[in-house]
């Protein structure tokens, strides 16, 4: 198995609940699969099923430890934690002003 990053730029669909405070995010987003083609699958699967609109999608990369390791602590916990689970996501929100 291969772990593969995506990073993807992406709003709420109005009925996402994170729409109430959020106007956009970035989703970095680890899978592990076999096949490119099927992680990317599975990544765009699960922002869809969470009420995203992808904007913008850079192209999957394999990642592997060495890599998650030279990137830092934050980097390293998250492909530690696809390793674990098969795939794991993080969000970071711009925040909506009233």
């Amino acid at each position: 198995m291969n772990t593969y990053y995506y990073f993807f730029e992406v709003e709420p669909l109005p009925d996402n609940p994170t729409a109430a405070h959020a106007s956009r995010a970035v989703a970095h987003i680890w899978v592990q699969e076999e096949e490119i083609h099927q992680a990317s699958e599975k990544a765009r699967n699960f922002l869809t099923s969470e009420r995203w609109i992808i904007q913008k999608e850079q192209a999957g990369s394999v990642r592997t430890a060495e890599q998650a390791e030279a990137l830092g602590a934050e980097e390293l916990a998250n492909y530690q934690a696809a390793q674990e689970k098969g795939f794991h996501s993080v969000f970071y929100y711009w925040h909506r002003t009233d």
